[in-house]
């Protein structure tokens, strides 16, 4: 998901002064971001990124059957 994504949906979820307060920038700064109105975002998409990283955690299989698969879930 892209920087500008991830904002609009935190937007969404939360306020713009939420969001705003969460990354250290003023309201106006979130809002002209989110409509791709603010000259040369990239350190406001970098802060984006930074403070809603999003992790991904993976685990390791040993088949692919789904049979077995359920059996090591069930281990």
């Amino acid at each position: 998901m892209d920087p500008l994504e991830i904002l609009k949906e935190k937007i969404k979820e939360k306020s713009i002064g939420k969001v705003a307060i969460e990354l250290g920038l003023s309201k106006a700064t979130i809002s002209l971001a989110a409509r791709k109105q603010y000259p040369n975002p990239q350190k406001i998409y970098a802060k984006i990124k930074e403070h809603y990283r999003q992790e991904i955690i993976g685990v390791q299989s040993t088949t692919n059957n789904i049979l077995e698969l359920l059996k090591e879930i069930d281990k």
